[in-house]
């Protein structure tokens, strides 16, 4: 028990919830509730609502019991495959699969039969064998030459020829020599009574297979017996055979000829290349043609700006194409108006009356500014004219490139195509010729077996749809049990092994930590929002909550430790920063004097959510960070007042040039937590998270008592154990869990299995109404005050949450 809260009792005392004396809330007594029942039933002892169980007696259901699968009773079994019925289902799946596996592989068995008839001919000569007088009786003296015969037909040659038939039927076959030697073993040859049909029996896991050998079988039979006969055949056709195999070769060369040139050739890609090239030429022309119309114009332009430069007077008219052409027409406007006022002063004064030498100078300027206008599109001119030509010059370098590339790809596709006809025309006579020959050899062979046939097959086998073998009802119902088996200890040893937190017993039993409240999921976006939500609206579902979680707080039994709280989480991301909020929201609405606290340093959240504009003289963590230098800081001036009366804050700014873990420890701390106690009724701490830090150990001890925040699917089991034990073992003093951000359609997970649905959200901590959130439409009438209404919160008809469609947007807690 080193590593269970204190406050859990032990074998000699009871614990404070449950056990042999009734509980604080909704006891025998009228405490908070009258005759009501409140947060954990009227009449029942909170052992008796989670069904006798104590936290860490090694009765109950406190943790592991040391096996791989845990602790089996019959509600824990139902609870897992309730949770985890879809693993079970695919185990169901898996072992019907498995079990038609092993229908279709190992017992199933088909069996396929083929015939074929045994023909004795008598001899042609004078003198009869006894064979051939044996023929006409067809009793005992035909079962003794099948009697005989069979130990030829089971030999070694003949299971040689059985797997070379079935090669040369089935070459697409992946089925090793081996497996079909294996088959073979248990094949059978029977004769039929009164007749000279044998039956050949051949059994497989494969259906097609069995259906394949024993026509293989037959086939074999019937080309061993043919074999001496065939032999004699053989001289008759030999020099045939031996025109076929020289002409067949001559083939072959001449194939892999053709192969070999169509391969070096490639006359498909040459013409796709000669198409390219065209295309490239016709294009590289256009754009040669075009170059050149610019060149002609462009020297036509050179010529005529050369001429107004030399003769400005004789300068009339310019293409808009020109360079600098609107510049040219200003200025010479300015210049012929320069011009004009010149004449007209020549004609009113003398050469040299000042107006008139003043206006020669300014025709003078207006002249230079022309030529210079006329100098510079003459110098973009030739700019563009050189460079047009240094363009047309690659151009045409090109165009004779691919002219020649175009040269080369059609004398290569002439011989190219020239040698493909060629090697074509030979094989296609060499081909016929070598048919012919076949067609030769054959009709030689077939008139010389022509009186010799003695076995041919009467019945190929046909491929069989039902097995012989196994029964399936056997199989499934040992697969279907066995998956059943086995997917139900599957998902008890994952519960076992789960590292999620994802219901009650979670938390309560395997980790011995008691549950404070559950507080809802609140359809928000932003934190603020959430953090605010008990002040926003104090009859929501997620208000009542922490109105109880605050009741609960303030009993006798709790009060003494409770009057400085720090909340903790393991990681980041589970509410701890809005469950502390609220709770001193909720304190302050009591009419107690409540200080929220942000020992949060790397990720200070209180400033934004409460809307301070702080300064680094104010930021808490700046000051405690420089006491050292200051001496002991005056803390009063960094208290701000929030818009909840009673609710004082204080908060930090982003950890820049402050070290968080030289201040936790530090004697300015227990400084600061003298000061808290002596000025406030309760202290709200929001602490950093313990898994990513270790600032939480030190900052435990100097409080009353520690919450500990956890979400469902969210919360590992080894961090908050890891944490429950580390806390207990330095002197802090546990209170329990407070389960957040719990869906109202996932609350039945985190019910302890009592039948009384009044006891409200999750838990059932009676709120003062005495329905339940999210279980339907249905609601009951109220209770009074007097009968076990929590203090400071009344009966108004205020809508609920899930009613108000301004409240619907998800709302996803990043704390």
């Amino acid at each position: 028990m080193a590593d269970k809260p204190l406050y859990y009792g032990s074998k000699d005392a009871p614990m404070y919830y449950g056990a042999s004396k009734p509980m604080y809330y909704g006891g025998n007594q009228p405490m908070y509730g009258g005759k009501q029942p409140m947060y954990y039933g009227a009449g029942r002892q909170y052992g008796g609502m989670y069904g006798g169980m104590q936290y860490g007696d090694p009765n109950g259901q406190s943790g592991e019991d040391g096996s791989i699968v845990g602790t089996l009773t019959v509600t824990r079994i139902l609870r897992v495959v309730s949770q985890r019925w879809l693993s079970i289902f695919v185990f169901l799946l898996v072992g019907l699969i498995v079990a038609f596996a092993v229908y279709r592989i190992s017992p199933t068995i088909y069996e396929a039969k083929s015939e074929f008839t045994m023909d004795i001919r008598r001899s042609t000569g004078h003198a009869q064998s006894a064979l051939d007088a044996a023929i006409p009786d067809l009793g005992n003296n035909y079962m003794e030459i099948f009697n005989t015969r069979l130990s030829e037909w089971r030999s070694d040659k003949i299971v040689t020829k059985i797997m070379q038939e079935y090669r040369s039927s089935h070459p697409a076959s992946s089925i090793a020599d081996e497996e079909l030697m294996s088959t073979l073993v248990d094949s059978k040859l029977e004769l039929q009574r009164n007749s000279r049909i044998i039956t050949i029996s051949v059994r497989s896991q494969l259906p097609s297979l069995a259906a394949a050998l024993a026509n293989a079988y037959a086939e074999a039979i019937e080309a061993f017996t043919d074999e001496e006969n065939k032999n004699r055949c053989d001289k008759a056709v030999s020099q045939i055979h031996l025109n076929v195999e020289k002409r067949r070769r001559e083939v072959d060369k001449l194939a892999k000829t053709l192969l070999d040139f169509r391969t070096a050739n490639k006359v498909d890609n040459l013409r796709s290349s000669r198409e390219t090239a065209q295309q490239s030429i016709q294009k590289t022309t256009a754009d040669i043609l075009t170059l050149e119309t610019q060149e002609t114009q462009l020297v036509e332009w050179e010529k005529l700006l050369s001429d107004v430069q030399k003769e400005p007077e004789s300068f009339g008219s310019l293409s808009q194409n020109i360079p600098r052409a609107q510049e040219i027409l200003t200025e010479y406007r300015a210049f012929q108006d320069a011009a004009v006022e010149h004449s007209k002063l020549q004609f009113a004064y003398t050469e040299n009356h000042p107006e008139v030498v003043a206006k020669a100078k300014e025709l003078e300027a207006a002249k230079d500014r022309f030529l210079a206008a006329i100098g510079r599109a003459l110098a973009a001119g030739r700019s563009l004219l050189h460079e047009t030509r240094n363009r047309l010059a690659q151009l045409r370098a090109k165009q004779d490139d691919l002219r020649n590339e175009l040269s080369s790809l059609e004398q290569r596709i002439v011989l190219a195509e020239s040698g493909l006809n060629q090697l074509e025309a030979e094989f296609g006579v060499a081909n016929r010729v070598l048919e012919g020959l076949i067609l030769d050899e054959n009709k030689a062979r077939l008139e010389a077996e022509a009186n010799n046939e003695i076995i041919r097959v009467g019945r190929p086998a046909n491929e069989p749809t039902k097995p012989v073998l196994p029964n399936p009802l056997i199989i499934f119902g040992i697969g279907v049990a066995l998956s059943l088996g086995l997917g139900v200890l599957f998902v008890l040893v994952m519960d076992n092994l789960e590292d999620t937190i994802v219901n009650l017993a979670d938390i309560e039993g395997r980790l011995a930590l008691k549950v404070l409240a559950v507080l809802p999921h609140v359809r928000r976006k932003r934190r603020e929002q959430v953090a605010k939500f008990a002040v926003e609206d104090v009859y929501s579902q997620f208000s009542e909550t922490v109105a109880g979680l605050r009741n609960l707080l303030d009993s006798p039994r709790y009060e003494a430790m409770t009057k400085c709280i720090v909340v903790i989480s393991t990681q980041p991301g589970e509410g701890k920063t809005i469950t502390s909020t609220s709770i001193a929201i909720s304190h302050a609405q009591t009419g107690k004097k409540v200080l929220h606290v942000d020992f949060d340093m790397r990720r200070p959240r209180l400033a934004r959510i409460w809307g301070l504009e702080l300064t680094k003289e104010r930021s808490f963590s700046h000051v405690l960070q420089s006491a050292g230098a200051t001496g002991k800081p005056d803390f009063a001036k960094l208290v701000n007042k929030s818009s909840v009366d009673g609710l004082d804050v204080i908060a930090s700014l982003p950890p820049e040039g402050v070290a968080p873990s030289s201040i936790f420890g530090s004697q300015v701390v227990a400084d600061f937590f003298e000061w808290a106690r002596a000025n406030y009724d309760r202290v709200i701490v929001d602490a950093p998270p313990f898994g990513v830090v270790g600032d939480v150990v030190s900052l435990a001890v100097q409080v009353d008592s520690v919450i500990i925040m956890c979400c469902p699917d969210r919360t590992h089991f080894k961090p908050i154990q890891y944490c429950s034990r580390s806390l207990t073992e330095a002197g802090a003093n546990i209170l329990g869990v407070v389960v957040n951000d719990v869906e109202v359609g996932s609350a039945a997970a985190f019910s302890p299995g009592s039948t009384h649905h009044g006891y409200g959200y999750g838990y059932g901590y009676g709120y003062r109404y005495g329905y339940r959130y999210g279980y339907g439409s249905e609601r009951h009438e109220h209770h009074s005050a007097g009968e076990g209404a929590p203090s400071g919160n009344q009966q108004t008809g205020a809508p609920t949450q899930a009613e108000r469609p301004e409240e619907s947007e998800e709302f996803t807690d990043e704390e």
